[in-house]
């Protein structure tokens, strides 16, 4: 059986995070420059004091949790434990809406960006196709989260004996609907499925994408039988914030967690 959620208040669909909350720019852009890394704002912003002068830096193309979410406070800590006061080399690609500047970042032969990446400390941001390191960013992801390194645990938020089986199905889910996407919120929608032999309750559970942005909680007493599947659309009014599209059509990931952030599916397309 397959729910449809968008139209109806049941359960519940584009920007980047990272790179995709940017605002096209050419300040800075293929500037490359060294400087100390003087202040860790949070697992994927520093400040660092290039020639008398503080920058604050976003690193491009990682996503580190938000304060709050799981493992947000150790890859704060992680940051600074490995650069605080530390030589860096910023190899600069823009600035953002905030005024920060976007840059990978590498400390001697470790390109932290990748490091945050592979180490699971952060999610990959879908880079610009014409990111030289587009490639590394995602390969990193995709051996963490086969590893279960840091985010990617299955104990990562929680203690789980075992995790409930729901599955983002990427082959009912349609991010890229006919026509403009804010006009069609309806058809843009990714589809939960049991695929065990046990009901799961969804209460509380999280389907969010790869940004800062775009968070959906399943409202309590949300619930999937054995085989049933759900739709959740960019248009349900429990997306935050809502009334927009959710999935980039040009590359992102949807998440599925439990209340708790522990990754229950993954889906990067």
């Amino acid at each position: 059986m397959t729910l449809v959620v968008g139209l109806a208040p049941i359960v519940a669909g584009c920007i980047l995070g990272g790179t995709g909350d940017v605002a096209t720019t050419e300040v800075g852009k293929g500037n490359d420059t060294e400087g100390v890394v003087t202040r860790v704002a949070d697992g994927d912003t520093v400040e660092v004091v290039v020639t008398g002068e503080v920058i604050e830096v976003r690193l491009v193309a990682v996503n580190a949790p938000d304060q709050g979410e799981c493992l947000a406070d150790q890859a704060l800590d992680h940051l600074v434990e490995t650069l605080r006061d530390r030589t860096v080399r910023l190899e600069v690609v823009g600035e953002d809406q905030f005024g920060r500047t976007l840059a990978h970042l590498f400390e001697g032969d470790r390109h932290v960006n990748v490091e945050l990446v592979e180490t699971g400390h952060a999610f990959a941001s879908t880079p610009d196709e014409s990111d030289p390191h587009a490639d590394a960013i995602v390969q990193a992801e995709n051996e963490a989260y086969g590893s279960g390194a840091g985010i990617w645990g299955q104990d990562a938020c929680g203690s789980h004996e075992s995790l409930p089986t729901a599955t983002i199905d990427s082959d009912r889910s349609t991010v890229d609907p006919a026509g403009p996407d804010d006009e069609f919120l309806d058809e843009e929608a990714v589809a939960i499925l049991n695929d065990g032999n046990e009901a799961v309750d969804l209460s509380g559970w999280i389907l969010r994408d790869e940004s800062t942005r775009h968070r959906f909680t399943f409202p309590d007493g949300a619930a999937l039988g054995p085989g049933d599947r759900v739709m959740v659309a960019s248009s349900n009014q429990s997306w935050d914030p809502g009334d927009s599209p959710v999935w980039n059509n040009g590359g992102d990931m949807a998440l599925l967690q439990l209340p708790d952030g522990t990754v229950v599916s993954r889906w990067r397309y």
